[in-house]
């Protein structure tokens, strides 16, 4: 009954678990204590969003809440490049020349 009481999809992934799974009681037994440690929110959308990928299992869901509680390091400052530490390149001027070239035609006019 606790694990009914998680989603509004908790009764069609039951349904979904004793059609593909050997024991189903099992991991409903794992989900309800996910909910547990988890809390019942994060396991309802755990649920929910397991049911539209149909993956059906008490270690998709915990993988999914593993996922989710992971903490993202914070981003940092942007550090930006001093000019002192730019690559000093010196480019050369392209030669436009071979490009005047090749748009003359064979009468030595251009196009």
């Amino acid at each position: 009954m606790r694990f009914l009481m998680l989603s509004s999809k908790a009764q069609a992934y039951y349904q979904q678990l004793e059609q593909r799974r050997m024991n189903p009681h099992h991991h409903i037994v794992k989900i309800v204590g996910l909910s547990e440690i988890y809390g019942v929110d994060p396991v309802a959308r755990a649920i929910e969003d397991a049911f539209v990928l149909q993956a059906f299992s008490c270690e998709y869901i915990a993988n999914l809440l593993e996922q989710r509680a992971r903490k993202l390091p914070e981003p940092g400052a942007l550090i930006l490049t001093r000019r002192q530490d730019l690559l000093e390149l010196e480019i050369d001027q392209p030669d436009m020349e071979v490009y005047n070239k090749a748009l003359e035609n064979p009468k030595g006019g251009t196009l």
